[in-house]
């Protein structure tokens, strides 16, 4: 029964990983990474949204977040209302960021806005780097 469940596990992740590479956004974002070791930083977000434009054009483009933002992450977005949304990326707040990796595993997951050195730091702890 154990093994089963395992298995089952298993086979769910593959599913769900399956999804994500298979969304050509996200091919395309993987291709812009080259050998780079980046993450995709996904960001669901709605037209109506302030705090999602705050994040995309405020702080993505803030002199200490961008340079950080783009070394380390490939950045696409998805309006929800708009686009169809990965299987396993599911949402209750917007802007919703989601950090995957080359194969599709997600990372991390922040929900709502943050000012620029807050995000900054998000980034580097999601990095790994201090």
């Amino acid at each position: 029964m154990k093994k089963l469940l395992v298995l089952i596990v298993f086979m769910s992740s593959l599913l769900h990983a399956a999804a994500i590479q298979s969304d050509k956004e996200f091919q395309q974002a993987v291709a812009k990474m080259g050998k780079d070791n980046k993450l995709v930083l996904m960001i669901y977000t709605t037209d109506d949204c302030p705090e999602c434009a705050y994040m995309k054009h405020k702080v993505f483009h803030d002199k200490t977040v961008a340079p950080f933002l783009n070394s380390h992450f490939i950045v696409m977005e998805k309006n929800v209302h708009r686009n169809q949304l990965p299987d396993g990326f599911d949402y209750f707040g917007i802007p919703t960021m989601f950090f995957i990796d080359k194969t599709g595993t997600k990372k991390e997951t922040i929900v709502g806005s943050k000012r620029a050195r807050e995000f900054l730091s998000e980034l580097h702890r999601i990095r790994g780097i201090k």
